[in-house]
């Protein structure tokens, strides 16, 4: 029997990418306020845990978001606000749909 491992395309790697931004955006995860990863698996229940995470993991290798270190571990992740021009960059169709901003 074959194993058979559901391969993501570039553009739902994109979609999940934008996905975890803009929820991190629209809910002002910056700095000191960050959120589980968890909670972003199930908020986002539309894609897989899985490729969530690892989406979650090259957003830190690229240097947007940071993870927070708390008493259960370190899993919490927020926004780098040193990267905010770049992550607006990159959601900004979401948010041309949602606040009709003309940049």
């Amino acid at each position: 029997m074959e194993c058979f491992k559901m391969r993501l395309t570039e553009k739902q790697r994109k979609e999940i990418r934008e996905d975890i931004l803009f929820f991190l955006f629209r809910n002002n995860y910056w700095q000191s306020r960050h959120c589980p990863e968890v909670n972003i698996c199930n908020k986002l229940s539309q894609h897989s845990c899985k490729h969530l995470k690892k989406e979650l993991k090259k957003l830190f290798k690229d240097e947007i978001i940071r993870y927070y270190p708390t008493a259960h571990g370190k899993d919490d992740v927020y926004l780098n606000i040193h990267k905010k021009a770049e992550i607006e960059a990159e959601i900004k169709d979401k948010l041309d749909k949602l606040y009709g901003w003309k940049k």
